[in-house]
């Protein structure tokens, strides 16, 4: 490997840090099978990206890769410099949300507390979380979870469990957060929670990476697009480049009829 392949997991194409670089990945579950083929791109910090496309096109495989929970038969995924990122630095959110459905919520948050302790506390300084006190954390009342703390995971319904999830891991202040479908089956009260939730993310300057086929999420959270189709990524493209959502939505569908399924609900344009 050259060292100009090396420094581009460091820069993106406009001179700034990549907090995530894709190289040049193939990958396939058999080895005459390819599910995706010369994936490349990076996600400068502060960024919240979207990774689209139409039900098995390999998004998820692809988030995976991201990950570290497959490797590729080709190329590298980096994120911060790493092949596999420091579980504390990088929150993944898949759609089980990471729990144990047997234990209560607030067992599960106290779990993935001892998970990044050191010997010193929380690795590198990280927010310290009393779980017998959680009803005072601003997270918990935001995603309004107080009265849920002590009722176990698999009691609750798949909204709730999408918002024990996301604060279970947001909790610890991660630097980067990696959402897998965090749209997909939840109710409106909780659709609404995670958007005003992931924008002031977004203010804040986190770096985001969103798995999703939900176009109305993608246009109410994301800065930037990047669309899967026959094993390739076939269009990059910045929210910014479109005045309606109307001409977002024909981009993004790639010129095919829109359902359901393939790319999430109908919507009435960006949020405020």
């Amino acid at each position: 490997m050259t060292a100009d392949h090396i420094n581009h997991a460091d820069r993106t194409d406009n001179g700034e840090h990549a907090i995530i670089a894709v190289e040049h990945v193939t990958f396939g579950y058999k080895k005459k099978q390819t599910v995706l083929e010369d994936i490349d791109f990076t996600v400068p910090e502060g960024q919240s990206l979207a990774i689209l496309g139409y039900n098995g096109v390999g998004k998820t495989t692809l988030f995976r890769l991201i990950v570290g929970l497959l490797r590729p038969r080709e190329g590298r995924c980096v994120i911060d410099r790493r092949r596999v990122p420091s579980m504390r630095d990088v929150f993944q959110m898949t759609e089980n949300g990471n729990l144990v459905g047997t234990m209560t919520v607030r067992d599960n948050i106290h779990f993935r507390q001892l998970l990044f302790r050191s010997g010193k506390g929380i690795a590198d300084g990280g927010h310290t979380v009393d779980s017998k006190r959680l009803e005072d954390e601003p997270l918990v009342r935001a995603f309004e979870l107080e009265g849920h703390l002590d009722k176990k995971v698999a009691e609750l319904s798949t909204g709730l469990r999408k918002r024990v999830g996301i604060v279970a891991g947001m909790l610890f202040d991660p630097h980067v957060i990696m959402l897998d479908e965090p749209s997909n089956a939840i109710d409106p009260i909780t659709r609404s929670l995670l958007v005003d939730y992931v924008n002031q993310l977004r203010a804040d300057e986190r770096t985001l990476l969103t798995v999703t086929h939900d176009l109305e999420y993608c246009w109410n959270v994301a800065d930037r697009i990047i669309i899967l189709d026959d094993k390739h990524l076939v269009k990059d493209m910045m929210l910014a480049e479109f005045d309606d959502y109307e001409a977002f939505t024909k981009a993004s569908t790639l010129g095919r009829d829109r359902t359901h399924v393939d790319f999430g609900l109908p919507a009435h344009g960006r949020q405020a």
